[in-house]
């Protein structure tokens, strides 16, 4: 029993604590890369954001699930995401991974199912 207690605080040790520092490092870095970013007017990612403005969109953040809703209105580097039961979500743009429009059917034909 002692041995095995000795295995897992050497691999705590080890592995674990420096790979969640190494973590840690890495967000920092990139949030300080995106602020002076912001700072130089090189955020191009306001401007993409805004064609999807009024459309109803999924939304990536960083490593949370997606958000679905209408994205209202973009100010700064955030962006106002309102679902279908009007609570509104405001995002910070620097942390999009990924935005895509809803995928609905949009000329009302009905897709073919193979089965």
């Amino acid at each position: 029993m002692n041995q095995w207690l000795l295995w897992c605080l050497i691999f705590i040790l080890l592995f674990v604590i420096p790979a969640k520092r190494a973590l840690q490092h890495r967000q920092a870095t990139v949030s300080k890369r995106n602020r002076l970013k912001r700072r130089k007017g090189e955020n191009t990612m306001n401007e993409l954001v805004k064609s999807y403005i009024g459309k109803e969109v999924i939304v990536w953040a960083g490593s949370s699930s997606g958000v679905t809703g209408t994205a209202t209105k973009i100010e700064e580097n955030w962006l106002e995401v309102e679902d279908k039961d009007g609570n509104k979500q405001i995002l910070n743009t620097d942390y999009i991974s990924r935005i895509q429009e809803y995928p609905r059917n949009k000329n009302g034909k009905k897709k073919a199912v193979i089965v």
